[in-house]
């Protein structure tokens, strides 16, 4: 079988350079021009890893994915449907295509523009994109791949290259699971933090308690079921906020694994003038909200102050007790 991966951001640059160093020319990998130049001569760092991948196929060419057998999706959200509509015409009548996005309705978009079957996943790995060609690998995990019983060799060449992938029923409980616990990356992007960083600050931590808190219940009351992510389950991770000390929690990250320079993909878009997956995440529980005659008011804010910060190219980092303020959350 043959392997695409499209979209190299700090997701995308892991999973294509570890299939590529395990598959070799049965993997090629889809970037934009200037990627293209960079990794064809230096191939891809993985700092976190010690890795360096190198002789690597890539193009910008979609035409290139005509004979794959497997697509990777790894574009931000708001760039699903476009990407969708460039591929459409040059995949192959039996191309299945993987979305390994944030988010909940990618799987969806991807199948009705390009009437594919497409599975989801869940990354559980936490990635800081630095230049074209090298990624920081800043929280180590694997991947939650809906099972649809025709699988496995997927499932098998992931583990094969080191990415540790589990098949999974009912993948939108883990879907939702995965955007209860983003709903935070507003909140750092916002605050300038490290996911460390707000973990230990008690102003920054009361606010991703809060902002977490209300996704749920508007989660549970819209009937949907959360399922229970490895080792990072949302409602466990919300006790653990609340039941610690800073000093604790600081001793904790480091324990699991959390370095110290851990970023979130919306603080880094913020932060390169770009556009953000926000509408996607936290903007998902407002759209629920509606539909469900609930209100959302603490995420509802935090879409809006991440939209005026991405149109304000002068934008300034929050002080957390500032935005805790700004969120009515001071009480």
């Amino acid at each position: 079988m043959k392997y695409g991966v499209i979209g190299l951001g700090a997701v995308g640059s892991i999973i294509g350079g570890l299939l590529a160093e395990t598959l070799k020319n049965d993997v090629v990998l889809i970037g934009k021009p200037y990627q293209i130049d960079v990794i064809q001569k230096k191939g891809i760092k993985i700092i976190g890893l010690d890795k360096k991948i190198e002789n690597i196929q890539i193009t910008g060419d979609f035409s290139e994915i005509k004979n794959l057998d497997v697509i990777f999706l790894c574009v931000k959200s708001q760039d699903t449907e476009t990407v969708a509509n460039q591929i459409k015409n040059h995949l192959k009548k039996t191309a299945l295509i993987v979305s390994l996005q944030n988010g909940v309705r990618n799987k969806e978009i991807i199948s009705k523009i390009t009437g594919k079957t497409v599975l989801a996943g869940v990354v559980l790995f936490n990635a800081v994109y630095q230049n074209p060609g090298i990624v920081n690998l800043t929280i180590k995990g694997g991947i939650l791949l809906e099972n649809n019983g025709k699988n496995a060799d997927i499932s098998n060449v992931l583990n094969r290259a080191g990415i540790k992938t589990i098949l999974v029923d009912n993948i939108n409980g883990f879907l939702w699971s995965k955007l209860i616990l983003n709903l935070q990356i507003a909140v750092t992007a916002l605050t300038g933090q490290t996911i460390k960083e707000s973990i230990i600050d008690e102003d920054s931590r009361k606010i991703i308690i809060e902002t977490m808190k209300e996704g749920i219940k508007i989660v549970e009351k819209s009937g949907m079921h959360l399922e229970k992510l490895p080792g990072a389950d949302p409602k466990k991770t919300i006790k653990r906020l609340e039941r610690y000390n800073s000093l604790t929690l600081k001793i904790g990250s480091i324990l699991i694994g959390v370095k110290k320079n851990a970023r979130n993909s919306m603080w880094q878009s913020l932060s390169r003038g770009r556009p953000t997956e926000i509408d996607y995440i936290n903007g998902e529980i407002i759209s629920l909200a509606k539909k469900n005659y609930l209100k959302a008011p603490i995420n509802t804010k935090l879409v809006e102050l991440v939209k005026q910060a991405e149109k304000n190219p002068n934008f300034k980092n929050i002080k957390p007790a500032e935005l805790k303020k700004i969120l009515g959350l001071t009480k």
